[in-house]
């Protein structure tokens, strides 16, 4: 009788396992990025620099760490912003080393971190925080903030995803 209890219990034990195994598997990789930085610039910057690089800090708070895709600018009217709007230009980096605060001016120490950004197509986190930087080219003085959110297209265990995270004013008026 011991046999048979032994026979019935133990496939029932295995397969408690596994799913026990799936489930803390498929909740690990669950997490969002944050933004953990509030960097800005006044306008008069832009108004006597041609470009300027704003660094914001953002922190992965799941366990596996993604492979960022693409990043996408979202305008307060659900568009994307696109190289040809004619009040502001902005481009996106990674910067792998997580220094950029804010960069405007040329110096060898500003031309040696700007080297180093990366496209944020196909790049590997090796760590739970990324410095996004937006390389920002004013075309109108008068400039009103109208983009909303940041869009990170990422991979996480061969799955696609996409997170949009709220995108701060950082260029002030005053």
């Amino acid at each position: 009788m011991n046999k048979v209890r032994w026979l019935l219990i133990s496939p029932l034990l295995v397969i408690v396992a596994f799913m026990g195994y799936f489930v803390v598997d498929a909740n690990s990789d669950k997490g969002e990025f944050v933004n953990v930085s509030h960097t800005g610039a006044h306008a008069k910057v832009f108004n006597e620099y041609l470009d300027v690089y704003i660094g914001h800090t953002y922190k992965w708070t799941g366990e596996t760490l993604p492979t960022i895709e693409g990043l996408e600018i979202i305008k307060d009217d659900g568009s994307v912003l696109k190289e040809t709007d004619p009040s502001i230009y902005i481009e996106t980096f990674i910067d792998p080393n997580n220094q950029t605060d804010l960069y405007y001016g040329f110096s060898p120490d500003m031309r040696e971190v700007v080297g180093e950004y990366e496209q944020p197509d196909d790049f590997n986190m090796t760590e739970n925080e990324m410095t996004v930087v937006f390389k920002v080219t004013m075309h109108e003085q008068n400039y009103q903030f109208d983009l909303s959110d940041l869009k990170i297209q990422y991979q996480i265990n061969d799955e696609s995803k996409q997170q949009t995270v709220p995108l701060k004013s950082f260029v002030f008026h005053h």
